[in-house]
């Protein structure tokens, strides 16, 4: 299995760090119960990769200007931008409606798109992801992302812990909520955009719910919750990977498999403790 995993090194650093900076920003989607905005902004993110891979076979955009990223960043950033303002709520659509019809939407554009860009297994890579397709420069691109959000967190971790536990005593003590949901929803954005043309919507929406998930049921504290979050994206992103190669496996549902069994460990042990 470690062999394996070191064959495709490089590819396995990338989805490490792709799961460590999900499972962080994945404790605030799980907290706040936005689990299913966290979807809708994967979704985007693949639509925009859609349409640049659609526009490039229609030769319509060429050269840097046709980078999946670009597209991906825009589109999971006007979502980022939609979803922190409310959502639409002041439409009178019900927030829940609202993300419903955002993630459906966003499916059916970017599959549309798809089947014309490419040909093949072009729907399946589109939905799991090339994790393997992971370069060197591509992880260095993805610390380089993923570090400074990291630090974002890390420095503000009072202010957006307390806007998601309390908004309404965090903005009576003078806080501005909507700007602390904005710089959220932005980091949340920033990185399902570049983590979405390697993970595919699948393994996202898997980093970003199922490892603080785990955390949650096992851990008593939020510290206990942010580390066994991580640590749950990092043994299943490593153990996943490992299996996937030598037992000629998808990579993407092969972690996601994992996660899920740490899960169902996790209710297993919250079990247990409840019983005693």
């Amino acid at each position: 299995m470690l062999s394996a995993a070191l064959l495709f090194k490089d590819a396995l650093y990338g989805a490490l760090v792709i799961g460590l900076v999900c499972s962080v920003l994945g404790v605030y989607v799980v907290l706040r119960r936005i689990v299913f905005v966290g979807a809708a902004i994967a979704q985007l993110s693949s639509a925009g990769i859609a349409l640049a891979l659609w526009l490039t076979g229609m030769g319509w955009v060429t050269g840097l200007a046709a980078h999946p990223v670009g597209f991906a960043l825009v589109f999971a950033l006007g979502g980022a931008l939609f979803f922190g303002l409310g959502g639409g709520g002041k439409s009178g659509v019900a927030p829940d409606a609202t993300i419903g019809v955002t993630y459906a939407i966003a499916a059916a554009v970017g599959i549309l798109l798809i089947s014309k860009a490419a040909a093949g297994e072009a729907h399946d890579i589109f939905l799991s992801g090339n994790i393997l397709g992971i370069t060197r420069s591509d992880t260095y691109v993805l610390i380089a992302v993923s570090v400074p959000v990291l630090l974002i967190h890390a420095v503000f971790y009072k202010e957006f812990l307390f806007v998601s536990f309390d908004r309404e005593t965090a903005r009576t003590l003078g806080y501005n909520v909507t700007l602390w949901n904005l710089l959220l929803y932005f980091t949340l954005g920033l990185v399902i955009a570049f983590a979405m043309q390697f993970a595919g919507v699948m393994l996202v929406f898997n980093f970003l719910v199922l490892p603080a998930v785990t955390g949650m049921l096992v851990a008593r504290s939020m510290a206990g919750i942010f580390t066994t979050s991580v640590l749950a994206a990092v043994i299943a992103a490593f153990v996943g990977f490992s299996l996937s190669v030598p037992l000629d496996l998808p990579s993407g549902p092969a972690i996601i498999a994992v996660s899920g069994v740490l899960a169902m460990m996790a209710w297993g042990v919250r079990r247990l403790q409840g019983a005693r």
